[in-house]
């Protein structure tokens, strides 16, 4: 028993060691490695570049973790009326999944497209997300053959939003170095996000390495945020507020025109 574990541990040492080689041989950057959402934020452009070893094909995975939550309706006709017929729940997926290559993703065998999560169906999303329906009684998981349309809905309302892509022959590579730039969306979730590099090679994945940047908000947007989240009694109050002081200024603004408009007809009409 003790064999095996020093032979475990020194496997562990050797892989550690290999993956830090590789890291350092191919020197990857990511930047920014801080993205800020502001008030103006308009969305981003993350650059990524590092050294291609031995003349391999270079494939990007640019992901956010597993903690979206998104709710969606399906509609069905109920009598002579369009209705919401049901209503479900999509978690545990990433908000973000970017992939870029060098190469075509044809080039990649369906194992490796399984084991990497990188192909044109986003297939590792479907295995991963977990979908609730809800219903009168109470929610009920459905099974994976029942969530695909409900999966299917919410990877198309991400494709539409910019946070989900597939962008083949992307990645420039020169010599011995690759780069790539990325624009992320304005809708970016705001957390830490990874991007991961795998090189393959005669079919065959001779080095990854990965680096992580952060995408954090600042100033107003950011105070609004952590009220939201920790004072919400406050937060809430404050939204009518303003809600009502907004409405008010509209209107007083309609009445303005709109006795600027009747002095101008009593105007014409005296003269």
């Amino acid at each position: 028993m003790k064999r095996l574990t020093s032979i475990f541990l020194g496997l562990m040492l050797i892989l550690s060691f290999t993956s830090q080689v590789m890291a350092d041989e191919t020197q990857l950057t990511v930047s920014p490695e801080k993205v800020e959402v502001g008030l103006r934020f308009q969305g981003a452009t993350l650059n990524i570049s590092g050294i291609v070893p031995d003349d391999a094909g270079v494939y990007i995975k640019v992901i956010s973790p597993n903690d979206a939550i998104l709710d969606l309706s399906k509609k069905g006709k109920v009598s002579l009326f369009w209705m919401n017929v049901e209503n479900v729940s999509v978690t545990k997926v990433p908000k973000l999944y970017q992939i870029l290559s060098s190469r075509p993703l044809g080039d990649l065998t369906v194992d490796q497209k399984k084991v990497l999560g990188i192909d044109q169906d986003f297939s590792t999303v479907y295995q991963t997300a977990e979908v609730t329906k809800h219903t009168d009684s109470g929610s009920i998981r459905l099974e994976k053959f029942e969530a695909k349309d409900f999966v299917s809905s919410m990877i198309s309302i991400f494709k539409k939003g910019g946070l989900y892509s597939l962008n083949e022959s992307a990645v420039k590579v020169k010599d011995d170095r690759f780069e790539t730039s990325l624009e992320l969306p304005a809708n970016i979730p705001q957390e830490e996000c990874d991007v991961t590099v795998y090189f393959i090679k005669d079919g065959k994945i001779i080095g990854t390495c990965s680096k992580t940047f952060n995408v954090e908000t600042v100033g107003i947007v950011k105070w609004l945020n952590n009220m939201a989240i920790y004072e919400g009694p406050f937060y809430g109050f404050m939204s009518v507020m303003i809600a009502l002081v907004v409405g008010s200024v509209i209107a007083f603004l309609f009445i303005f025109i709109d006795n600027r408009k009747k002095a101008r007809l009593y105007a014409k009409a005296c003269s």
